[in-house]
């Protein structure tokens, strides 16, 4: 069931040993993130996830607010990987120029979906920027990201 919402394949390959993985071709950037520099638990954006360690654990995740979500037009699901080890991820920006904020009992609001993965520990919503929730929910314009806690957030600066 999970599958049918994510368009995930409920069947996923496991290589073990020594060896090297060669992925499909891309025009975006191929990045890999130690889980562990993230306390141990990182959410990523849609569609970005490629590969990881064996010992991460893998596990789709509903938004806490399904009806922004829908009026923000972003996913219901988001896949959280937890544990220690490499994660493997197709960005749309270089390493290089990503953003990492860190947040201290702090909240940050994103403009669009330039987010493209953060700590576990954050509290996710999507929230009316504007006055006018009716506004907001039909044309999907003033919603924002917003990211409550402490942790930390990986934005690109293009989508």
């Amino acid at each position: 069931m999970r599958g049918a919402v994510t368009k995930e394949s409920a069947i996923k390959p496991e290589y073990t040993d020594k060896g090297l993985l060669v992925l499909e071709p891309t025009y975006k950037y191929i990045i890999l993130l130690d889980v562990s520099q993230w306390d141990n638990s990182i959410v990523l954006d849609d569609g970005l996830f490629l590969a990881c360690d064996s010992g991460l654990k893998h596990k789709a995740i509903m938004r806490s607010n399904i009806s922004s979500a829908v009026a923000g037009n972003e996913g219901l699901f988001n896949l959280n990987i937890k544990g220690n080890g490499i994660l493997c991820l197709e960005s749309p920006t270089p390493y290089e120029e990503l953003i990492e904020i860190e947040l201290q009992d702090d909240v940050l609001k994103v403009d669009g979906n330039m987010a493209i993965a953060w700590s576990g520990s954050l509290d996710f919503t999507v929230e009316r920027s504007g006055k006018s929730l009716m506004g907001s929910a039909v044309s999907g314009e003033g919603l924002v990201n917003v990211y409550r806690g402490s942790g930390k957030v990986l934005l690109a600066p293009v989508g």
